[in-house]
């Protein structure tokens, strides 16, 4: 089995900057990702919970795996754009099948 070495991003948004950095992720040449919901947590500024109630603050967590010039693009941009809004981000490397593919 041959694996290869990529680059896996989290990338942990507000809700509403999630059209942002996935528009951000096709221009960098990230070729794709998956989004899920963040249901609750802690940081920075304690504990938080999603609720149908509270609105607004809803979270999103972006899982990418892409090659290394498409990774430090994404984190160049990331990193401007954090300066603004909250967010985190986490690069990695993981192993792929496939690696055509990212």
């Amino acid at each position: 089995m041959n694996l290869v070495t990529r680059k896996k991003l989290e990338i942990f948004v507000e809700a509403h900057a999630l059209s942002h950095v996935e528009r951000m992720l096709l221009n960098e040449g990230v070729k794709g990702w998956s989004v899920f919901d963040g249901v609750e947590g802690a940081g920075a500024h304690g504990a938080w919970r999603q609720s149908a109630v509270d609105g607004g603050g809803d979270m999103r967590l972006i899982i990418a795996v892409t090659n290394e010039p498409a990774a430090q693009k994404a984190l160049a941009w990331l990193k401007d754009y954090f300066s603004d809004y909250r967010g985190l981000v986490c690069l990695s490397d993981v192993q792929v099948l496939r690696p055509e593919r990212f």
